[in-house]
């Protein structure tokens, strides 16, 4: 099997493994990165009914492997390499479920047969809240594994607040979903606030952002109904909602250099911080290495790994302030 063809398979399928768990060793690493959307993978991965199937994996790699032009020497080391990436992928399900237990985050992902049509797929944070998805979910796709790969930085709980990055999930931002938020302490129904689709306003929520919402004071639970997926916070009633917002980025442009290990980005803006909370910095699809924020909520310091963006194109940055908020902006970022 080809070194880079075996390399962007094990990335794609490794992902599987760390989408929810919250590892060092595995974040840090660039080898983990999904397979491109054209990549043979992709083909192999969508005739398998979930991870497990190694049977019709290994049939689809065959498939595809003597589908191409190459000598017989090739094909068998071809389909030899593939075939051990068809039993590595049938453990995953298990280091996932396993990883993802430790961390007290359930789903009903590994209780389905068929990945490619999972009903009321749901990721629960215990003590904080959950997401239930009310749309069919294809698992084996490309699209949703890419948000499911890099859920750690597209998805925050916390206390009364869930948070999906839509300036990057753009094709599940009008997904609908019920959301759960466990541990509140108010006394009576309170307000929740919503930012728009695209990420960049917060408002008091209307009926074109949700519906159905029930909230038991007894249990400090809120469930609602969400008609587009970004960022929701509870307050109590009445409370103001202070407007986070990014006015400007710098430097706007970044020359992609291999041999540099990092490089800093200066995001200015509004309420872009507050005491007690984490604040996280997001560009693209990677979280910052590091954030300094100013206490002035002013301006947040972000340092990027530079390995994490040897694509090159236009990015968006995300601000997130535990508890909060969130704010992005699109196009944000050149790397070139």
């Amino acid at each position: 099997m080809k070194t880079k063809t075996k390399k962007a398979l094990w990335s794609a399928t490794a992902s599987l493994a760390i989408m929810l768990a919250p590892l060092a060793t595995w974040a840090a690493s660039n080898d983990h990165e999904l397979a491109a959307e054209g990549d043979p993978f992709w083909t192999i991965f969508a005739e398998m009914n979930n991870p497990t199937n190694t049977t019709s994996c290994v049939a689809a790699a065959t498939s595809y492997v003597n589908s191409q032009n190459f000598s017989a020497e090739q094909k068998q080391g071809e389909i030899a390499g593939y075939t051990q990436m068809c039993t590595e992928v049938a453990s995953m399900p298990a280091e996932m479920e396993s990883e993802m237990a430790a961390e007290g985050v359930t789903s009903n992902l590994f209780a389905a047969s068929d990945w490619h049509h999972v009903n009321n797929l749901f990721f629960e944070k215990a003590g904080q809240g959950k997401i239930q998805f009310t749309n069919t979910i294809d698992f084996m796709s490309y699209r949703f594994m890419t948000f499911m790969s890099n859920f750690r930085s597209m998805v925050k709980f916390d206390d009364g607040y869930i948070s999906l990055n839509a300036a990057m999930v753009t094709d599940m931002k009008h997904y609908g979903a019920q959301l759960t938020m466990s541990g509140l302490d108010f006394t009576e129904m309170p307000d929740i606030y919503a930012t728009d689709a695209n990420g960049t306003t917060m408002h008091l929520a209307t009926s074109s952002d949700i519906s159905g919402e029930n909230y038991n004071p007894t249990t400090g639970t809120l469930t609602f109904n969400t008609s587009h997926f970004s960022s929701f916070r509870s307050v109590a009633k009445g409370s103001k909602v202070k407007a986070m917002k990014i006015s400007s980025v710098s430097p706007k442009n970044i020359k992609y250099n291999s041999r540099k290990n990092t490089f800093k980005l200066t995001v200015k803006g509004k309420n872009l911080y507050k005491k007690g909370s984490d604040v996280s910095c997001t560009l693209g699809f990677q979280r910052a290495e590091k954030v300094r924020s100013a206490r002035n909520g002013k301006k947040v310091n972000c340092t990027f790994g530079m390995s994490n963006f040897s694509t090159l194109g236009l990015y968006p940055v995300s601000i997130m302030v535990g508890s909060t908020g969130e704010v992005s902006k699109a196009n944000a970022v050149s790397i070139r």
